[in-house]
């Protein structure tokens, strides 16, 4: 049985921008008719749209359809990051032209495990685009379509159950606000009521890397943003995310990030 031809039409690129650093932003008016994807790819906030307000952190997609009036506040200890798309010449099987997802689906997509892919996307259109060279249009074009495609994906794949859900989707909330701390799988597992194995094998089938590794994601990534926004010398910026032994951490630091703190710091 063959699948139906999900676009219609190649969609085009009507913007591409960084959401850096920022306190508010104000997204599609009621006179836009296009499309906004805003990729959080860094710090916390939320979103104000047709009276509701929705957290997002980094992770997280949102899918503005045309004629929606939205604001997104960051929070003042962590911006959010990101990347945002314009898209238009939108029309897809099934669909309204410029609309992207029905009504009932949540315009707030958790990527969880997708994020990686989509970020590379987002990235790679915005770097492109800013840089035009021999097929750019073309390689633009194509990640648009896959961007479209993975979204449809996301929003539309079976729910997991509420459970398995909530195990990953509190364990990461709770790694979140806690990644300074001595944290171990046990005392992970303890927290949602799970045995160690369960978590280890649901959150790496969900979020992509073990407890573990989402830890130390949180904790290098913060240690770039202090990196390249405070003065804080590398051994204090090791004390605050959880790394007693500057040492320790200046090889951990250069095993992941590719070099060590002090020359990302200059190149920040």
């Amino acid at each position: 049985m063959s699948n139906p031809v999900i676009l219609l039409e190649t969609p085009s690129l009507i913007s591409v921008s960084y959401l850096q650093d920022i306190l508010n932003i104000e997204g599609n008016s009621r006179e836009n008719v296009f499309t906004e994807l805003q990729l959080i790819q860094g710090g916390r906030g939320e979103i104000h749209f047709d009276n509701q307000v929705i957290s997002v952190r980094e992770g997280d997609l949102m899918v503005c359809k045309p004629g929606i009036k939205l604001r997104t506040r960051s929070s003042d200890d962590y911006p959010l990051k990101g990347i945002s798309i314009i898209i238009g010449n939108l029309k897809l099987h099934n669909m309204p032209p410029e609309i992207l997802l029905d009504e009932e689906k949540n315009p707030i997509l958790h990527l969880n495990k997708n994020y990686d892919v989509l970020s590379r996307y987002f990235t790679n259109v915005l770097l492109e685009n800013s840089d035009a060279k021999l097929g750019s249009l073309d390689l633009i074009s194509f990640m648009l379509q896959s961007i479209i495609i993975h979204i449809i994906r996301i929003a539309n794949q079976p729910k997991e159950t509420a459970s398995i859900s909530t195990i990953s989707r509190n364990t990461r909330d709770y790694i979140r606000e806690n990644y300074a701390q001595d944290l171990s799988l046990n005392a992970l597992a303890s927290f949602v009521f799970v045995s160690p194995y369960h978590l280890a094998h649901i959150f790496k089938e969900e979020i992509g890397m073990s407890p573990i590794q989402f830890m130390i994601k949180c904790r290098i990534d913060e240690a770039k943003r202090m990196l390249a926004e405070t003065d804080l010398s590398v051994r204090e910026i090791a004390q605050l995310v959880g790394y007693p032994n500057a040492n320790y951490f200046n090889m951990l630091f250069k095993k992941i990030a590719g070099e060590s703190p002090g020359k990302f710091r200059k190149h920040s």
